[in-house]
């Protein structure tokens, strides 16, 4: 036995040592698109200086875009975080450079690089106040996987081209009539499996009712197509029923919506 485990150690300790050790899902979701070679999955995309590369679904793309394990979790407020945590830098970007930019969660601010942080000190404060910011202004909606994509394609940090043949971001007539997201019903289910995030999911899963990578399954898929379609950033189609997250009936917050603003001011501000 011990013999049989030795060649697995070994290999593993290797992955270890030279940092690979965590990286063994980036396969799953993207692979670097080499020269010479044609692309064939859905997606292919470009984030500011990094290698293109190619993926087969939007979190593959937010996967790609954050180099680290995007999908791993189905926790709204986390989610959250993490789409914060790939937009603050650029946030912080435009301030150096004098653009206005702000952070949104749907219609609610987050961040604004013209106010202070709330635990800015005075001294800090004032400086805020000494500034000078061009006409030009920039947001950035955390609102859901969509919503981000959109504005990081809108201000020029992404590129993204859709496979002719598929319309998940697009959003054809298919998707523009569904009333609510179904796991069960994706394109991306199969067998108990959702192979956009690869985990183990039943087919009345609730994350299922506001996914934003959900896109029901046809009856009679479509050939894969040869060419790519550029996307602008008013190309992204975003579900009315994704809104269900963030508002109640009556319009007033949600308790986790109210989390994630606390979150977001115990955590993220501080760590600026």
């Amino acid at each position: 036995m011990e013999q049989q485990l030795q060649p697995n150690a070994e290999a593993l300790m290797q992955r270890i040592m030279d940092g690979t050790f965590d990286t063994a899902w980036r396969a799953k979701f993207w692979t670097p698109l080499r020269e010479g070679e044609v692309p064939t999955k859905e997606y292919m995309v470009k984030f500011l200086d990094r290698e293109a590369a190619e993926t087969h679904c939007p979190v593959g793309i937010l996967t790609y875009v954050m180099d680290y394990p995007f999908f791993d979790t189905d926790d709204e407020i986390t989610k959250a975080l993490m789409r914060l945590e790939i937009v603050k830098p650029l946030h912080h970007d435009m301030t150096m450079v004098g653009i206005r930019s702000k952070i949104v969660y749907g219609p609610v601010l987050i961040l604004d690089n013209t106010q202070p942080p709330p635990y800015a000190d005075p001294e800090e404060a004032e400086e805020y106040e000494e500034m000078e910011w061009s006409d030009e202004e920039v947001e950035w909606n955390i609102f859901n996987d969509r919503t981000l994509i959109q504005s990081l394609i809108r201000n020029g940090a992404l590129i993204v081209m859709e496979r002719a043949d598929v319309h998940v971001l697009r959003g054809d007539a298919a998707l523009r009539e569904v009333k609510e997201g179904h796991c069960g019903s994706c394109r991306y289910w199969r067998d108990g499996l959702c192979t956009a995030y690869y985990q183990r999911t039943s087919e009345n899963a609730p994350i299922g009712r506001s996914c934003t990578d959900f896109y029901p399954q046809l009856e009679k898929e479509k050939s894969p197509a040869d060419r790519y379609v550029l996307l602008e950033a008013d190309d992204i189609y975003v579900p009315p029923y994704t809104a269900n997250a963030l508002f109640e009936a009556d319009g007033t917050e949600t308790a986790w919506l109210k989390e994630l603003k606390q979150e977001i001011r115990d955590k993220g501000l501080k760590t600026d």
